[in-house]
């Protein structure tokens, strides 16, 4: 039995797309890289700690690497930290959190506001999971994770044409690593797909305990961003979310106690009750003040990117078809011309 919707469309080649990211990605590496060998061959410590730290925030490539972190280390054990303030907190976390889900859904903001809590630390898309799974010691990738978050405190936390600050609290600087994190939903979820024996290795060899956060936006709003930012047409970016919410389900009935649920919609509405409910469910004590700096940057309602393309009736009845076969999404189902 399929689990997703037979839809087609015309094939839409993504390699090009892929090849020709990768290669500005390495033309816009190149300066700073060529930068970090000048100032090493110089012996400007200082300036080589701010250009490792700028290509881990501005590169994905870098961001992802461990050996990068490891480099960054180094540079600051010899250096100093160059007025960035990078210093990592010497006790291992209580627990470690991962995003799942499916990308432009809000996990860049739901990771913001708890690595704006005192005691969490989330680091954005270093791809933890990844190097768990290539046996990479927990220690070595909880530091790169600390650095991470706090690299893009100093060096702003700007993405995808949102800022991400929260005024007065903790963002990049841990009182106490409680918890530590890596957002990175879509790429958890495929990697999950990819190899769900992982599930396996986490139960078995992380050294603390663990929790999903699963974001989620009305399906619909979800898809939409996905196809135009991908060059997909509906149908296709649909496929994709209805794969990784099956990948979800799986993991509902396997680690229940493991997936904690945020709906964007909730959060916006009741931002209070929702940020309380999850520190309650990640346990962690809820700040007043974190609660309430948080809330004060969001923004008044989801956007309604749904309605920048045309969707067919028949794709839309095929989806709300699929989202009332899954109980963390049925609420969505006819819910294209919704408020939410």
């Amino acid at each position: 039995m399929r689990t997703t919707p037979r839809w087609s469309g015309p094939a839409v080649s993504r390699r090009g797309g892929r090849l020709l990211g990768r290669v500005r990605e390495d033309l816009r590496a190149a300066w700073p890289a060529l930068a970090l060998r000048w100032h090493r061959w110089h012996n400007d410590g200082a300036a080589a700690v701010r250009t490792q730290a700028h290509l881990i925030r501005f590169t994905p490539r870098y961001r992802e690497s461990l050996a990068a972190y490891e480099e960054l280390d180094a540079l600051i054990a010899r250096y100093g930290g160059a007025g960035l303030e990078l210093a990592l907190h010497p006790h291992r976390p209580d627990k470690c959190v991962f995003f799942v889900g499916y990308s432009r859904s809000g996990h860049s903001l739901v990771g913001s506001l708890l690595d704006a809590h005192p005691d969490i630390a989330v680091a954005h898309e270093l791809h933890a999971l990844k190097h768990f799974a290539a046996g990479r010691p927990f220690d070595a990738v909880a530091r790169a994770m600390q650095y991470n978050a706090q690299i893009f405190q100093r060096l702003g936390r700007q993405y995808s044409g949102y800022d991400y600050h929260v005024p007065g609290q903790h963002q990049g600087h841990l009182r106490y690593p409680v918890i530590i994190g890596d957002k990175k939903g879509n790429g958890t979820a495929r990697l999950l797909l990819r190899h769900p024996k992982l599930i396996d290795l986490l139960e078995r060899d992380l050294p603390v305990p663990y929790v999903f956060v699963h974001v989620l936006r009305n399906p619909y709003d979800n898809i939409t961003t996905k196809a135009i930012r991908t060059g997909r047409d509906l149908g296709a970016a649909a496929q994709r979310y209805f794969s990784n919410a099956e990948l979800i389900a799986a993991l509902k009935q396997r680690i229940p106690q493991r997936i904690v649920d945020v709906y964007l919609d909730d959060l916006i509405a009741e931002p209070k009750s929702c940020l309380e409910t999850l520190m309650d469910r990640l346990g962690v004590e809820a700040d007043a003040g974190h609660v309430r700096d948080c809330a004060s940057i969001l923004f008044k309602e989801p956007s309604r990117t749904r309605e920048r393309l045309r969707w067919p009736r028949a794709l839309v009845q095929e989806v709300d078809v699929q989202l009332a076969r899954y109980p963390f999404l049925e609420r969505f189902a006819g819910g294209f011309g919704a408020a939410h």
